[in-house]
């Protein structure tokens, strides 16, 4: 007789993985963590923690969005007022008074650009290796266990279809066999006082027992077939679920071959820079061509990892369980049916506790096939005996009962054959429900494949995205880096100012004295006036602090013999405290 209580098989009980451990810690700001307060009943709590999940993307996607504006503002704000961050070339003046360090800004910048670059392209690559493949296989993983699951329900319906059949005819045998012994010896009632044979009782034995087989035939034979449509429809549902799960479509196949190929065309472009050569045309090609496709899949990376972090936490809190006790993916799975059938403690409830929750005895589902077992094994041994007896003492009790018991005989050995055979399939049905079978699979598909690559995976391209995000908008950024310095032209007219005179008659009272007052580095009027320029050009704007050290260092230098202070009054003289008219 079958029985799954005694073969000594204990489920594999589920260990959070890191992954599970640290998506589960993420911020909720103030929601819910248990996952099955979605499919309960109590509408707040559905809110809560899809309010939760939400914060989760919300807050991600704010924070990329605020830095995707400010590189916009950078833009319009331009060179004059933020530099190379505008996405112009760094400007350099010329001549520079310090060539050594004059470089260093630009060098810098190169350097952390393609430093992002380089980890842009790693985390990319970690991406698909790490992430988007482990995806794809643990998908795979599952769908060889429906796979199984399902190959393994088929040939258990089969078996059920068998098993219809065989009981539907051994119902036939058993309903003729029970009206030939019902009396069984006409001619003699009381033949067991006679030849001490209790044939009468024998053969009320075998009808009761017949009469109880047809209970299994109608009833357990129904409860197998149904536990096979359950496991049947869970795994068909299960299997769509997963076929509607595919992370390595095309366009994630895009996506990652655009995070490699476009950061490699901008390192090309800064190394051409830093090795001095100017190539205009790859620059206009990187500046119209890359760099929009590139600002585009940046894009698409942050809002990708936006959406997935509610996913990934949403994951790791169905594998962690849910209520104050952390049961994993087992707790999940019963509070979630708790919460959608109720109290409901049938045949489909036993099922499923015993197979998801490491096999415990007292939620074994077959307690009442059991019972239909050993009506079988009792009618089979009620009917052996029954033949045996009738075979040992046949001329004895055809003789005392007046009867050919030949056809009698041939009629309870085909019945005792065909539930030999009845008891054979069926007990071939139940052990492919032994809990082995169903618990490793199911240990296979939601432990391994579900709680544990599943969630790695996750975990894995969480983190390479938004890591890639950060990287792409590093590079949006120093996207000046793939551009050559500008210098700015300084003329000659840059190293001269005209000094202001005022006359005597406008500062002192003293004006009227005769006597004059030379000034250190005054020439005479005429090589005065043929030395200074007469009107200065204004030059084209420099950067600031350039102009302003520059033409301090004039005003301040002592060597300045060479320079006169050009005259403002009509007739080109000038006048000084205590001096007359030159």
């Amino acid at each position: 007789m079958f029985s799954s209580r005694g073969d000594g098989y204990l489920g594999k009980a589920y260990e959070a993985t890191s992954a599970v451990v640290n998506l589960r810690s993420l911020p909720r700001f103030g929601y819910g963590y248990d996952f099955t307060a979605i499919l309960s009943p109590d509408q707040a709590a559905q809110v809560d923690y899809t309010e939760g999940l939400m914060a989760l993307g919300i807050f991600l996607l704010i924070f990329f969005l605020m830095w995707s504006i400010t590189l916009l503002v950078f833009k319009i704000m331009g060179p004059g007022n933020a530099g190379f961050l505008s996405g112009h070339p760094f400007m350099i003046p010329d001549p520079v008074d310090d060539e050594k360090n004059i470089h260093k800004r630009p060098f810098r910048v190169r350097i952390v650009f393609l430093v992002a670059s380089v980890l842009l392209m790693t985390f990319a690559f970690l991406f698909v290796v790490l992430g988007v493949s482990n995806v794809d296989n643990a998908t795979t993983t599952m769908g060889k266990s429906i796979q199984t699951a399902e190959e393994l329900m088929q040939y258990t319906n089969e078996i059920a279809t068998e098993l219809d059949e065989v009981g539907r005819k051994s119902m036939e045998i058993r309903d003729i066999a029970v009206q030939e012994i019902k009396n069984i010896c006409p001619g003699n009632p009381n033949i067991a006082d006679i030849t001490g044979i209790d044939v009468v009782q024998i053969a009320d034995q075998a009808k009761s027992d017949l009469t109880s087989l047809a209970t299994f035939i109608k009833d357990g034979l129904e409860t197998l077939k149904e536990s096979v449509a359950n496991v049947g429809t869970f795994l068909n549902n299960v299997d769509d679920g997963i076929e509607s799960v595919n992370f390595w479509g095309w366009q994630m196949k895009v996506l990652a071959a655009c995070l490699f190929i476009l950061p490699s065309f901008l390192i090309i472009g800064v190394g051409l820079v830093m090795l001095d050569l100017d190539v205009k045309p790859y620059q206009l090609a990187l500046t119209y061509g890359i760099m929009p496709l590139f600002t585009l899949t940046v894009i698409a990376t942050y809002i990708f990892c936006s959406v997935t972090l509610p996913l990934a936490a949403a994951s790791a809190d169905v594998c962690t369980g849910g209520g104050e006790i952390h049961g994993g993916p087992d707790d999940t799975l019963i509070t979630s049916y708790r919460n959608l059938r109720g109290d409901d403690e049938g045949i489909l409830f036993l099922f499923v506790m015993f197979y998801t929750q490491q096999c415990l005895p007292k939620y074994y589902p077959f307690e009442t096939l059991d019972g239909y077992f050993g009506d079988l094994k009792t009618a089979i041994s009620s009917t052996d005996s029954f033949v045996d007896t009738i075979s040992t003492n046949l001329s004895l009790l055809e003789q005392q009962c007046g009867r050919n018991f030949s056809g009698v005989l041939q009629l309870i050995s085909d019945t005792n054959a065909n539930l030999r055979v009845l008891e054979d399939q069926a007990s071939l049905a139940m052990d492919l429900f032994q809990c082995k079978n169903i618990n490793n699979l199911y240990v296979n598909t939601v432990h391994e494949a579900g709680c544990t690559y599943s969630v790695n995976a996750i975990a894995w391209m969480l983190a390479c995205s938004i890591i890639i995000s950060i990287c792409g908008l590093i590079m949006i950024m120093l996207r000046s880096s793939y551009i050559p310095e500008q210098f700015l032209a300084m003329s000659s007219e840059w190293n001269t100012k005209p000094n202001t005179t005022r006359s005597v008659g406008e500062e002192s009272p003293s004006s009227n004295s005769g006597d004059e007052v030379s000034l250190p580095g005054v020439m005479d009027n005429s090589q005065q006036l043929s030395e200074v320029p007469q009107s200065v050009p204004v030059p084209p704007t420099p950067p600031r602090m350039f102009i302003e050290s520059y033409l301090d260092s004039v005003e301040c230098s002592p060597e300045r013999d060479s320079q006169q202070v050009p005259s403002t009054n009509d007739d080109d003289s000038m006048k000084v405290p205590g001096s007359a008219e030159i």
